[in-house]
């Protein structure tokens, strides 16, 4: 069952991250989506986590891509997606990322944004060709792994869109 991720639940996804992630990786990640859940209002944010024996066991934050005013597109990204390594093939990540899709394209959101592997990404519907029309704020150190996902009918082709995110993400060094 998916529950919209709080200041409240933060000892849960803390426990999330460091059973997710190597000490190093979860050093890095749970910062990231800490801060979303903290100083991100929940209207302009989208933190949900899978509860599972009363517990969260995923937890997933998408926050938006800020375009400049004559843009004609939206998009949000992935900010962080984590997953307690007990849980991790039992196919419930698929439900999170259903869950945002139709949420964010009910709001009218174009584009989702993800900067991850593409392998795995990829079996949810995110393209690189399509991640190419957005551009980062920061150099990508991987640009195999800028992705996108389109949630509309807007059209792309032959288009760039330069965008800034959010504090959290505001850091050269998780590009």
């Amino acid at each position: 069952m998916t529950r919209d991720l709080t200041v409240d639940g933060l000892r849960d996804v803390k426990d999330v991250f460091f059973n997710s992630f190597t000490g190093e990786e979860a050093l890095i990640t749970y910062p990231v989506i800490s801060q979303i859940i903290t100083k991100i209002p929940q209207i302009m944010s989208l933190c949900l986590g899978w509860e599972q024996e009363k517990r969260i066991v995923r937890a997933i934050a998408f926050t938006p891509a800020f375009f400049d005013s004559s843009s004609v597109i939206s998009a949000y990204i992935l900010a962080s997606l984590a997953v307690h390594n007990t849980y991790q093939e039992n196919g419930t990540t698929i439900n999170l990322i259903n869950k945002v899709k139709k949420d964010l394209s009910d709001k009218g959101i174009d584009a989702l944004l993800v900067y991850r592997d593409p392998s795995y990404y990829g079996k949810y519907g995110f393209e690189v060709e399509l991640g190419k029309h957005f551009i980062p704020p920061y150099k990508l150190q991987y640009e195999f792994g800028w992705q996108a996902l389109m949630l509309s009918s807007t059209q792309i082709e032959n288009t760039e869109f330069h965008f800034t995110c959010v504090e959290a993400l505001s850091d050269a060094t998780l590009w």
